[in-house]
């Protein structure tokens, strides 16, 4: 565990004069106080015993080394982003078959390795799962990719109408958001597909 000593600014300084996020800290319960005098001294709780307090199943893990540990924005895209492309492929394993948007996955044999396999994850979908902005789940999934954790392919579909329908879909349609200039004409775009360019470590239980 990691001690922390809070100012009267309510940052946390550590002796090599960094700074931590108290608030997130201490919603998430990830800690506990000790009042002494005049100041409160933070002691960050093990990950066991946070998994033990939000009921966490799930024991996979991120590997953080020298170059990536400062990289917060792509490591969390990629933490997101490649375990919903996994959780994606164990649900198309379950049903066999899934269609999302006029596209359809198949798990074909017990022996397919999906590791590979592109797999669907929108924006809409990040940001009401973990409750963040679509522009921030963009932007995560833009640092993962260019720090190449992971693999992202857009996709497109033709759109066959004139001009005067298409602009009409346009202005009042909800699907404005989905229609770009791609390749000298207009196209639909579709939702992303990723695939993690890593391995999630699972993590064992801390021994004392």
């Amino acid at each position: 565990m990691s001690n922390f000593t809070s100012n009267s600014g309510g940052q946390f300084e550590l002796e090599s004069g960094g700074q931590f996020a108290p608030k997130l800290v201490v919603n998430l319960h990830w800690n506990w106080v000790v009042n002494l005098t005049g100041f409160s001294n933070y002691t960050i709780n093990s990950f066991d015993k946070i998994r033990q307090f939000h009921g966490w199943e799930v024991r996979l893990a991120f590997p953080i080394d020298y170059n990536t540990y400062n990289k917060i924005q792509a490591v969390t895209g990629a933490v997101i982003y490649g375990y919903l492309h996994k959780d994606f492929w164990r649900k198309v394993k379950r049903k066999k078959s899934v269609q999302i948007k006029g596209c359809t996955y198949n798990f074909p044999s017990p022996s397919f390795n999906y590791k590979k396999k592109l797999a669907p994850v929108s924006v809409i979908g990040v940001s009401k799962i973990f409750k963040i902005s679509i522009a921030t789940a963009s932007r995560l999934k833009t640092a993962a990719y260019k720090e190449g954790f992971v693999k992202l392919k857009k996709n497109y579909e033709d759109i066959n109408m004139d001009i005067p329908l298409l602009m009409s879909i346009h202005k009042y349609n909800d699907l404005n958001d989905n229609i770009v200039y791609h390749k000298n004409d207009y196209r639909m775009q579709l939702i992303d597909t990723v695939y993690p360019l890593f391995y999630f470590v699972k993590r064992t239980n801390l021994k004392t």
